[in-house]
C-alpha cells in the first residue's frame, strides 16, 4: 500500500521531465565562464563577458550589460530552455542571481521579468539596485502574483508563467509599462539560478503525497 501512494507523487515530479517539451531546469545557473554570453543578449549596446571580477574573485566571470555612447533600454534576456516553458508546470518556484555596479555609480534598478513577450508579459514591482561596492545575490518569487504586474497584452500571471519564453532582468522605474527609461549605464550579472535547487524535488514530491492521502482519507 505504501509504494502505491507514492506513485501519484512520483508521477507528479516526473512529468515534466519525462516530456519531451522544453523544461526550465531547476538549478541550472549561468555563471559566465565560458567566456560567451551563454545566450543572454537583447537590444542594449554592450553584452561584456568579463573573465574576473565575478562572484568568486579574480579568477570567476561574469556579464557585464551596458549603454555606453548614449542612453537607451538597459537590460538582458535569455530565450534558453533552461530558464522558459511551463514554468508552474516544471516546480519553478523562482530565479536567484547577483547584481554589482561596475562603473561609477549609475543608480540602477534591476527589475526581473517572465511571460511571453507583447502577449502577456509580468514585471516584478521590487527593484534591485546593483551596489557598487561588491556582490549582492537577490532572489525573486513567482508563486505569488503579489509583487508582480502586467505590462504587456493580457491574461493572468498563471497564464504566463504557463508560457514563458523569456526571462528578463532591466532597468526600469515605477509606474512600470511596456517600454522603460531609456539610460547610459552599466551594470555586472553573474550566477543566474532556476530555484529551488534540485533538492528542493524531494519536499514537492512530499507535498504531492501528503495531498495525495488527504485526498484518500476524505474520499
Amino acid at each position: 500500500m505504501r509504494s502505491l501512494s507514492l506513485q501519484p507523487a512520483v508521477a507528479l515530479v516526473a512529468f515534466a521531465a519525462a516530456s519531451g517539451a522544453p523544461a526550465a531546469e531547476l538549478g541550472f545557473t549561468t555563471d559566465f565562464n565560458s567566456g560567451t554570453t551563454e545566450g543572454w543578449g537583447g537590444g542594449s549596446e554592450v553584452y561584456e563577458p568579463l573573465p574576473s571580477g565575478g562572484v568568486g574573485g579574480s579568477d570567476d566571470g561574469y556579464l557585464r550589460v551596458g549603454n555606453e555612447t548614449f542612453p537607451g533600454f538597459l537590460g538582458v534576456r535569455s530565450l534558453e530552455p533552461e530558464y522558459t516553458g511551463n514554468l508552474l508546470a516544471d516546480g519553478v518556484t523562482g530565479f536567484s542571481f547577483w547584481l554589482r555596479d561596475v562603473g561609477p555609480n549609475d543608480n540602477t534598478e534591476i527589475h526581473v521579468g517572465v511571460g511571453t513577450a507583447l502577449i502577456n508579459f509580468w514585471i516584478y514591482t521590487i527593484g534591485f539596485q546593483p551596489p557598487d561596492d561588491g556582490w549582492t545575490e537577490y532572489t525573486v518569487d513567482i508563486t505569488s502574483s503579489a509583487n508582480w504586474v502586467r505590462i504587456h497584452g493580457s491574461g493572468t500571471f498563471a497564464n504566463a508563467l504557463q508560457n514563458s519564453d523569456r526571462l528578463l532582468f532591466r532597468h526600469d522605474v515605477a509606474p512600470f509599462g511596456p517600454n522603460p527609461p531609456a539610460i547610459q549605464a552599466d551594470f555586472g550579472i553573474d550566477r543566474i539560478k532556476v530555484l529551488p535547487e534540485p533538492g528542493g524535488l524531494g519536499l514537492l514530491a512530499l507535498g504531492g503525497l501528503l495531498t495525495f492521502r488527504r485526498l484518500g482519507r476524505g474520499a
